[in-house]
């Protein structure tokens, strides 16, 4: 008789712990694991954006800047320029852009993909500032610019970019400042 009412206790505690311990939540987990991310210039990185043109540059924060004024490094008549000419400050060459006028210029940088997996990425480009900025890929074809832009950049390969400055009610003395922002996403780009 003892070892039958020792049996339904053991069977009764051997219920008791599976059912306790089938109901445990976990609670907490704690490690300390190296990461190491270098960060580098816009021409450099997994997504790269490289300047093409002498208005677009890298900046001393790493950053692609588009700037077509007297106060661009590579402005021809610019102080800091090791080519400089004065005769461009002088005459006040190549300063900006004419009011009321477009601008066309192909190539002025290009989005590449070295990301370390073999993945297609999906770029898209919009301008939010003031003044009229619009963006095409390849050769220019008029009416195929477009204020935000989406093209799929192959692992290991770049797309050329181009801008259109539209600088219609503007006159002497305003300018087209904002930000271009360029995002991507993983896989190419649906149509």
């Amino acid at each position: 008789m003892m070892k039958k009412i020792l049996g339904i206790f053991m069977l009764i505690a051997g219920i008791i712990i599976a059912v306790g311990a089938s109901s445990a939540n976990f609670a907490y987990f704690e490690a300390t694991r190296d990461v190491n991310v270098t960060v580098v210039a816009d021409d450099n990185e997994l997504i790269d954006l490289k300047p093409l043109q002498p208005y677009a540059r890298i900046n001393s924060n790493g950053e692609m800047v588009i700037q077509l004024s007297n106060t661009s490094i590579n402005w021809p008549g610019h102080p800091s320029n090791p080519n400089q000419d004065e005769t461009w400050a002088t005459m006040g060459y190549g300063m900006g852009i004419s009011p009321d006028s477009t601008y066309v210029f192909e190539e002025v940088f290009e989005v590449s993909n070295h990301l370390w997996e073999d993945v297609s990425i999906c770029v898209g480009i919009t301008y939010d500032g003031d003044g009229g900025i619009l963006f095409f890929t390849g050769d220019y074809v008029e009416g195929a610019e477009t204020s935000s832009l989406s093209f799929t950049v192959p692992h290991g390969e770049a797309v050329k970019v181009g801008i259109v400055l539209d600088s219609s009610g503007l006159v002497d003395g305003d300018s087209i400042d904002g930000d271009i922002i360029i995002t991507a996403d993983n896989g190419a780009c649906e149509d």
